[in-house]
């Protein structure tokens, strides 16, 4: 047995970071952490990594003139996890593009293929089925958790 372990971070800035964390491609532990002050957002990233996982967090794109706070205080939680991981060499910055393609992808199939169930191909216990939402287990699951298990099964 490898004893492959996977960590997936869907950080945020002012609200919820999701954390799921695979063992041989199986979800071993999903979780969520709701803090509305930033500063606090990097420690609860900082505390999950590990130096013998595979780490992917997801990266944030560049802001705009008119972003919002929210958006600014994610450029900060980022930019704290960097520096203090810039030693680190097991984590990989995800782009939320991928995220977003995938997601986007899923939900404009079931659309418009008669609302069937749309699996990711990475891992096949992550559905969508229009209308109903997102499910891992056949459990209804939290956008977060849905982006941080797909961030997780980021290949680079």
């Amino acid at each position: 047995m490898s004893n492959l372990i996977k960590i997936g971070i869907d950080p945020s800035g002012t609200g919820t970071t999701a954390i799921v964390t695979f063992k041989d491609n199986k979800l071993i532990d999903k979780s969520e952490y709701t803090h509305y002050d930033w500063i606090t957002q990097p420690d609860i990233i900082l505390d999950v990594l590990r130096p013998y996982a595979i780490i992917n967090i997801e990266d944030c794109l560049y802001t705009s003139a008119n972003a919002s706070k929210d958006r600014d205080d994610l450029l900060k939680v980022i930019g704290t996890v960097k520096y203090n991981t810039k030693k680190v060499h097991n984590i990989n910055w995800v782009s939320p593009k991928h995220t977003k393609s995938i997601v986007k992808n899923m939900e404009n199939l079931s659309k418009y293929n008669d609302s069937c169930i749309w699996e990711f191909d990475k891992d096949s216990n992550l559905i969508y089925q229009y209308g109903k939402g997102w499910k891992y287990n056949n459990d209804k699951i939290s956008n977060h958790l849905r982006d941080s298990i797909i961030i997780a099964n980021y290949e680079v």
